[in-house]
């Protein structure tokens, strides 16, 4: 039983609620339908994530009138649609190497959109699908999709809240596992073991797990006294992300190394107040530039100052220099200043949510 899952908000509600936004925001385009082939979007409008295997293709129509039809490979999951239409995945156990074909089937007999006007995810949907639907006309909508899915609802939350506190469980089991001569492999499975045990259930874990160096994937070397260890976790939990960042000293460090530490992790409190509606991902970012500044040695910031995230590990909006990219209340965005010296590479980072007048941090400011 996932230890998280209390009075969780009721997913057919906020799916039904947010297809008739989408319906809403596409009027203008008259069209007759949107047709979704994202397995993310699919999840976001129909309230809960499509079942293994991941691979497996699947479709959402939303026509014009709000009605929804699912076709996706067999499931037992009751997704929040008016017509569900599942196609087998296997055969005895093998899962075929083309699966495009049983969905097309179903969905060009199911849909029956030959001369329709419909709205469609450039990004994702298949050319194949495209052709045996027949359709009249197609219009993108990946940017209408991508903006309705930026501003979080309670539904969205709930399921962050869940994998931030999974990837908070990553690193106590981090700061156990984290001992002069561990590997980075034994740290990196001690994290994906304690988040998975804290979430109840699978999820997906990964990150920065280099020693040593601004980043990259854990290697099967050992780590030293002396060093800091600065890792970015990505937890990812029923179908939602979150992107945090702590510095771990191995060992005893050094006065001028608590001392970065420190500094880093103040650069928080002071762009906090930053984040409210209006303010700019440029205006954000100079001033995490300027902030880690004020300590001579740190160079300021050498890469972006945080992104948004939800059903995708990075969404709008950006942090970035030169980003014209606005706050609104609503976003769920990743503030992570970093610095980066020869004794020392420290990157702290949390998850804010944007209020109608400010930012709330959902992550916890350091572990214990």
């Amino acid at each position: 039983m996932n230890r998280f899952a209390t009075s969780p908000p009721i997913p057919a509600s906020h799916a039904r609620e947010r297809r008739d936004r989408l319906i809403e925001r596409t009027s203008g385009a008259r069209l007759d339908g949107v047709l979704l082939t994202d397995p993310r979007d699919i999840t976001y409008f129909t309230g809960f994530p499509l079942s293994p295997p991941l691979h497996a293709p699947a479709c959402l129509l939303i026509r014009a009138s709000g009605e929804s039809t699912l076709v996706c490979p067999e499931t037992e999951v009751k997704h929040a649609v008016d017509q569900v239409f599942s196609y087998p995945w296997h055969i005895g156990g093998t899962i075929p190497t083309e699966l495009m074909p049983k969905l097309i089937h179903l969905a060009v007999s199911r849909f029956r959109l030959a001369g329709a006007r419909v709205g469609v995810q450039r990004e994702s949907v298949s050319a194949q699908l495209l052709a045996n639907l027949s359709l009249g006309a197609s219009e993108p909508v990946d940017r209408i999709v991508f903006d309705l899915e930026r501003t979080k609802d309670a539904l969205d939350l709930f399921r962050i809240r869940a994998a931030i506190r999974a990837n908070l469980a990553a690193f106590s089991s981090i700061a156990n596992a984290i001992t002069p001569g561990a590997t980075e492999l034994e740290v990196f499975a001690a994290g994906a073991r304690g988040a998975m045990l804290a979430a109840g259930e699978k999820v997906v874990h990964d990150g920065d797990y280099q020693c040593g160096t601004p980043g990259g994937p854990c290697r099967d070397r050992a780590i030293s006294a002396g060093q800091i260890y600065t890792i970015d976790a990505w937890t990812q939990v029923a179908g939602y992300w979150s992107d945090l960042a702590r510095a771990f000293p191995v060992g005893t460090p050094t006065g001028e190394q608590f001392r970065l530490i420190n500094h880093v992790n103040s650069v928080h409190s002071q762009i906090q107040p930053l984040l409210r509606p209006g303010v700019s991902g440029n205006e954000i970012w100079t001033a995490m530039d300027s902030a880690l500044r004020t300590v001579p040695s740190v160079q300021g910031l050498s890469h972006h100052g945080g992104h948004g995230l939800g059903l995708r590990l990075h969404e709008a909006p950006d942090i970035n220099p030169g980003i014209t990219d606005i706050l609104r209340p609503g976003d769920v965005i990743c503030i992570e200043p970093g610095a980066y010296l020869p004794y020392a590479n420290i990157r702290i980072e949390e998850t804010y949510l944007i209020t109608a007048d400010g930012a709330e941090c959902l992550s916890s400011s350091m572990p214990e």
